[in-house]
């Protein structure tokens, strides 16, 4: 017997049918045919036949849709997907299915969806003007294995022969900035040196206003499409890397070619650009601020890892991370660092980690060395516009503390000491020093002091808290540093910042922060 939510999806699928039945639609039990009207430029109203076919996926996907006959003689271009065989119609794209939650659907009503097949012919028929998607590898047939990486920045402009590298992952090929000069010529009976094979044809396209669907529509826009069939034909070119654009929009096609008789076969490569550019986007609106800003992070344990990681990849640079212990098999759990990085110091593992992004670390310093003394808690502050207490240290804490007094607000120095208490149920957030008409927070009252669990060869008792508390902490600490060095308020008031002394270890002078409002520590 069918489940509930089963026979649910099936009365509406033949409530779906039924209601296009009733628009003119015949039925065969699997797919639905019927007649569409839409306006041509040219010819007027006109009537394409359609084909509509429920897949297992909707409602949470739309039905897919094949045109059978524009009804009038039309090439369909864009946003229609390959045919899975020669002969059949390929799949109209309609809508980018993960922009509509199931119960916002439009196409869970067969006349919207109707309406936007004939809204799609009368863009078709007039070559999608507005349209800026830079797809062209759907069009064409896949290469699910290789993964093409290429340098925007170093490639524009540049046509010719390039050589390629493995990439950092088996499959990824990298097509780099070294041009293969001269003219390739067999050595023997089609035989090239080794290093001549597998190179790279890399031209411009131009604006694009069809999709290539096979080598007959690429050569007839590459302006030497004779040599690249010649160095195909030897088996020099192995890819192609094209780039294109759409009403304003740049973007790359990466394609493997193969040696098959007469006319090479092709296949659609994953692409992506590694130039710092792209890289940098997701990095959020204040990266290029935050490159020029300096921060030290001290103490580089669980919170200060994670914490060191963010602010590098919201575009902080000039970095400083300080910390004198070497990570331990136990920290990795909570620690950005993996176990391949045991035995180094805290500092180098965070900085490799931070390396691993790609991103440029020749900005970032490591001081494998604790902080103890005032005068040099006081020189941290003054030479960098905020530094982050993460060591969850009372001695640690008072000293950076202390410094920020010493060099005073609104100087453009301050302290954010970030904490985890309670072992994991509270996290802390506070600034140093305080600003005007902010208002300390009670102390939380300290709790009976418990056996620890220790680690063996360790001192003291590790603490229980558990890592999604660590990362947490580090989040808000990361929004408070960055609100601070762009000078945003990217923090609510009730999140602002407040420190109240504490004359009990181990969080000496911690404490969450407001500003005019009454609020209460943040409880995970």
């Amino acid at each position: 017997m069918s489940s509930s939510w089963q026979s649910d999806l099936v009365a509406e699928a033949d409530s779906w049918r039924a209601r296009l039945g009733e628009l003119g639609f015949g039925d065969d039990g699997h797919r639905l045919r019927g007649d569409l009207a839409w306006q041509h430029p040219v010819h007027g109203l006109v009537h394409a036949r359609i084909e509509v076919e429920l897949t297992d996926r909707f409602p949470f996907a739309a039905p897919a849709v094949r045109v059978l006959d524009p009804g009038t003689t039309m090439e369909l271009t864009f946003h229609i997907d390959r045919p899975a065989l020669p002969g059949l119609h390929g799949n109209l794209c309609l809508w980018d299915g993960s922009a509509h939650p199931v119960d916002a659907a439009p196409w869970r009503e067969p006349q919207v969806l109707l309406d936007r097949v004939r809204n799609w012919l009368e863009q078709t028929a007039v070559s999608w003007p507005d349209d800026d998607a830079c797809d062209l590898e759907r069009y064409l047939e896949q290469d699910a294995d290789t993964f093409v990486l290429y340098n925007a920045d170093v490639l524009t402009g540049k046509v010719g022969l390039y050589k390629t590298a493995p990439g950092p992952t088996p499959r990824t090929i990298e097509v780099t900035g070294n041009r293969r000069p001269g003219v390739i010529a067999p050595r023997g009976p089609q035989q090239l040196h080794p290093k001549d094979l597998g190179l790279a044809w890399v031209d411009d396209l131009g604006e694009v206003s069809s999709p290539p669907r096979g080598w007959a529509d690429l050569a007839q826009t590459l302006g030497r499409a004779d040599e690249v069939s010649r160095l195909i034909a030897l088996g020099a070119v192995g890819y192609l890397l094209l780039r294109y654009s759409r009403n304003g929009h740049r973007a790359a096609l990466a394609v493997a070619v193969r040696r098959r008789g007469p006319v090479p076969s092709i296949t659609a490569c994953e692409s992506a650009d590694t130039s710092l550019a792209t890289r940098s986007i997701r990095a959020g609106n204040t990266a290029v601020e935050l490159a020029d800003v300096r921060i030290a992070v001290v103490g580089a344990g669980a919170l200060g890892s994670f914490a060191a990681d963010i602010l590098f990849r919201s575009g902080v640079r000039r970095l400083t991370l300080i910390d004198g212990e070497r990570l331990r098999p136990g920290n990795v759990v909570r620690h950005l660092a993996g176990s391949n990085d045991v035995g180094k110091y805290k500092v180098t593992a965070v900085m490799d980690r931070l390396a691993a992004t790609g991103f440029d670390v020749g900005e970032v310093e490591r001081r494998n060395r604790d902080i103890t003394q005032l005068g040099d808690a006081v020189e941290l502050v003054k030479t960098h516009n905020v530094v982050l207490d993460a060591t969850a240290h009372a001695g640690a804490s008072s000293l950076l503390a202390t410094a920020a007094d010493i060099v005073g607000a609104w100087t453009g120095h301050t302290v954010i000491s970030a904490c985890v208490q309670r072992e994991g149920d509270i996290i802390r957030a506070d600034r140093f020093p305080l600003r005007r008409a902010e208002q300390h927070l009670p102390a939380l009252a300290n709790e009976p002091v418990r056996a620890g669990v220790r680690e063996a060869g360790c001192g003291e008792p590790v603490s229980r808290t558990p890592p999604a508390a660590v990362i947490a902490a580090a989040e808000l600490a990361c929004r408070m540093i960055i609100d601070e060095a762009t000078h945003q308020s990217a923090l609510p008031a009730t999140m602002a910042d407040v420190r109240r002394p504490q004359p009990d270890p181990p969080f000496d002078r911690l404490g969450l922060l407001t500003s005019d409002a009454v609020s209460v520590p943040v409880a995970l």
